[in-house]
């Protein structure tokens, strides 16, 4: 059995940008711990933020970002900034760019005084996976990822024996 959760640690906050990936999911998320409180690593490893698919098979794979909203310094800055929140998930194979598998999308637009700005996306679904297949998650806000609560971000997989 393969079973895997990982939990955002927060550090970098900053996720790197990947050009060949989706405009909308282009900031790479590798801040994921599987060794911190909620989280564990079976027969999957974790590296740069992806998890490596160890066998063939059907895996449901899920993931979860909570993003804050920052209060805008001004009245013209609260104007600018974009509400749309994206999360994907990916699988990298032999392939030169990854191929999408999730798209989650949540549309907020929080009053100025909001005294709490608080926005989860959750998706999930089942996949054929490939030994050597890579998993990871992108976002469109990585600035936006609440990195005060690192239990409410994760991402993980398991393998169904079908």
């Amino acid at each position: 059995m393969v079973t895997v959760v990982v939990v955002y640690t927060g550090f970098p906050l900053y996720p790197v940008q990947n050009p060949a990936l989706h405009q909308s999911c282009r900031h790479v998320v590798r801040s994921w711990a599987n060794q911190s409180f909620g989280s564990h690593l079976h027969n999957m490893s974790l590296t740069n933020g992806k998890l490596r698919v160890p066998q063939n098979g059907r895996y449901y794979l899920y993931s979860q970002v909570y993003f804050r909203y920052p209060s805008p310094a001004s009245e013209s800055e609260q104007r600018s900034v974009s509400h749309q929140l994206v999360q994907c998930v990916y699988k990298k194979t032999s392939y030169p760019n990854p191929i999408q598998l999730l798209k989650g999308v949540g549309t907020k637009c929080w009053a100025p005084d909001a005294e709490y700005a608080l926005h989860s996306v959750y998706q999930g679904g089942l996949f054929e996976l490939r030994a050597g297949d890579e998993i990871f998650v992108s976002v469109s806000s990585p600035n936006m990822i609440n990195a005060d609560d690192t239990s409410s971000s994760y991402f993980g997989a398991f393998r169904l024996d079908l």
